[in-house]
């Protein structure tokens, strides 16, 4: 009896350690990389898992720029990296391209893409929808959910966050980094003094020529108008000092001004933070961290 009652002492104990084990296994940092969520092959995802993860771990989607034409998840791994140091599940997300070929022929041709913004969004939601249904098995909120990215990334988080494909009001805040927010024009003369390589990756990516006739699909495109018509959701946009792509001209200060305006008249909860020093790309020593940590702050006093 004495050995019996030991045995099942010591089996208890072995029990017990096993299943402690199996729960600290569980909420270690981990990473997954290349989750598919379609049959193309740039529809992969990283999912970055903090340690010490629960049903209350927010998560951030996370969107790489590349003027809707290029770019790659690989590129934000050390951005995920640091926000999932800070308690976030993180989803780096790669998206279909807009096509671009043809573009740099003499004479450009001029022909639609495969991929257009719109297709774009749906490669974000189809992520979303995935990881949200697994949410239980990699312990993480299933409604806790913020998105931010940068440049073309930036504008893609706004477009979602404030649109009909968020559905169920899953995310909640949005983070927009050195992202265009406007791409509605007054007349067509401005489209006509861009170079003809921009208006041609413009008129691909949003899928209608860029004459009058069109001018609401661009503003369906432009996080700002989509703010103006009453859909904004809580939003942290982060500008740095010399915010110039390429040749072209940084009208950006002026236009994230009257983003501000508009969400302020509409009552949305928002934040305007400037980065001195700072190029397109927050290339310079210290502006990454500076990007992450007011993002982070700003997502965890909306997500409580």
């Amino acid at each position: 009896m004495k050995h019996f009652v030991a045995y099942l002492f010591i089996s208890s104990c072995f029990l017990l350690f096993s299943c402690k084990k199996d729960k600290e296994s569980a909420a270690a940092a981990k990473v997954i990389t290349d989750v598919s969520f379609g049959d193309d092959a740039k529809q992969k995802m990283d999912i970055y898992l903090p340690e010490g993860r629960n049903g209350q771990t927010p998560v951030v989607v996370m969107l790489h720029g590349g003027g809707f034409v290029a770019g790659d998840k690989s590129e934000f791994s050390a951005r995920a990296e640091q926000f999932s140091a800070k308690g976030f599940a993180v989803l780096n997300v790669n998206y279909r391209l807009v096509s671009v070929d043809g573009v740099l022929n003499n004479p450009i041709v001029h022909k639609p893409s495969p991929v257009k913004i719109a297709d774009q969004l749906n490669d974000i939601q189809a992520a979303i929808n995935l990881a949200a249904s697994r949410s239980g098995e990699w312990g993480i909120s299933a409604d806790k959910w913020a998105i931010a990215g940068h440049s073309a990334g930036g504008t893609l988080a706004l477009l979602y966050a404030y649109g009909d494909k968020n559905s169920g009001n899953r995310v909640k805040v949005a983070g927009n980094w050195a992202g265009a927010t406007n791409f509605a024009f007054q007349n067509e003369a401005e489209v006509q003094a861009l170079d003809p390589r921009i208006r041609e990756v413009i008129y691909r990516a949003v899928g209608a020529d860029p004459v009058q006739a069109n001018v609401l699909a661009y503003m369906a495109a432009s996080p700002l108008w989509v703010a103006y018509q009453g859909r904004g959701k809580a939003t942290i946009n982060i500008r740095p000092e010399s915010n110039a792509v390429g040749d072209l001209p940084d009208g950006s200060k002026a236009e994230y001004q009257q983003f501000t305006n508009i969400l302020n008249d509409k009552g949305v909860p928002n934040k305007w933070v400037e980065v001195a020093g700072a190029d397109h790309g927050f290339s310079q020593a210290g502006k990454w961290e500076l990007v992450i940590g007011e993002t982070a702050a700003f997502f965890n006093a909306r997500l409580q």
